[in-house]
């Protein structure tokens, strides 16, 4: 079985910057991981990403917005090139087989048969001179699936190498929670509903200079509103149905009037129920769960989930693996599944109609 040295990107709903790493693997079940790099958004670029976002609600937005979406994918392209070439300065013995590339999702609508992620892979396999992967979730999409969540097969990896197949379930606190398990020895996942993105939200409206709950040092100042908190949870909860989800799904409306303490505490709470609402559902006990993302790091949100559930709460730093670039890490391992034409999603991780393969190979 062919191995490749492949180089995955994300940059995702925090809109904070590109996490990048490099793996060497078949595809199946022989990975390791070289290396993983950062690279910050500038404050300005941010702020870019955060108009468009508000901008494109449907998809005839799309096509008006056409002009300044080419030139936002040109500039978040050249973005990422720059911060891979600094990469391989640091790993200069390395060869690169080809590159995993997310883009950064502006708009996901698989209810409506679409998807749309920002960025130009022709302009990045000419100047990167590698072959790109890139519309990792157009062909799922088009099967009848949600297009999300799609790291699946690699937190199934990890699951399988870890030993914890029967017990353990991975969560991925990003801007959407999601969840990873096997149950009777089939791969399962879903998301679950808002991670850090309304708290982020949160934070920096109702804060002078913060992006986010660091930690979980706001929340974990403050005193959770339970009537907007089961108010919230009886509109948001998704974790019985096959639905992927968007952060634009969500907003901090009905929390407006509280102080910036209780609102926090509020959203870590409501994120915490959802994830122990999901745990609950799984019908194979489950008795470890696994924190991977940036929402690992936040203490409240960890004493709330001790709280709710009687089980053991770990990050997966406590194996020795990153919990920062996960995410980075799967789409290099989706990229050589691409190259290979193996399935990407099943029935069971995005509702698919059937296994399928997806992302475009761009050849430099």
């Amino acid at each position: 079985m062919s191995k490749y040295i492949s180089l995955g990107t994300m940059s995702g709903t925090s809109m904070d910057g590109i996490d990048l790493s490099i793996i060497n693997s078949d595809g199946e079940t022989s990975t390791s991981v070289i290396d993983n790099f950062f690279s910050k958004y500038s404050s300005d670029f941010k702020k870019e990403l955060i108009t468009i976002r508000n901008e494109v609600l449907q998809k005839e937005d799309l096509t008006s917005k056409k002009a300044l979406i080419n030139d936002l994918s040109r500039k978040i392209t050249l973005l990422h090139v720059e911060a891979i070439q600094e990469f391989l300065k640091k790993n200069s013995a390395i060869k690169l087989d080809l590159i995993g590339y997310h883009g950064h999702t502006l708009i996901h609508k698989p209810e409506q048969g679409f998807t749309f992620q920002l960025g130009n892979p022709e302009l990045m396999a000419q100047l990167l001179k590698t072959k790109v992967v890139f519309n990792f979730r157009d062909n799922d999409i088009k099967n009848k699936g949600q297009g999300a969540p799609l790291v699946t097969l690699y937190h199934g990896q990890i699951l399988k190498n870890l030993n914890l197949i029967n017990n353990g379930v991975i969560i991925n606190i990003g801007g959407i929670a999601n969840g990873s398990y096997f149950e009777n020895s089939v791969l399962n996942s879903n998301d679950i509903g808002p991670g850090n993105c309304l708290l982020d939200q949160w934070i920096r409206i109702n804060s002078k200079d913060l992006e986010f709950d660091r930690e979980g040092n706001i929340s974990g100042k403050g005193e959770v509103n339970t009537l907007i908190q089961e108010d919230f949870l009886n509109h948001y909860n998704y974790h019985d149905k096959k639905k992927s989800l968007d952060i634009t799904d969500f907003n901090i409306a009905q929390f407006r009037g509280l102080k910036l303490e209780d609102g926090a505490a509020t959203l870590v709470s409501l994120t915490a129920n959802l994830i122990a609402n999901f745990v609950k559902n799984i019908k194979e006990k489950k008795d470890k769960i696994i924190l991977v993302g940036g929402g690992r790091k936040n203490k409240t949100l960890i004493k709330f989930l001790l709280k709710i559930l009687n089980v053991s709460v770990e990050s997966i730093d406590q194996y020795k693996l990153t919990g920062d670039f996960i995410e980075s890490q799967a789409f290099a391992y989706l990229a050589i599944r691409s190259l290979e034409k193996k399935y990407l999603s099943l029935p069971t991780t995005t509702g698919v109609s059937l296994p399928v393969t997806g992302g475009i190979v761009y050849s430099n």
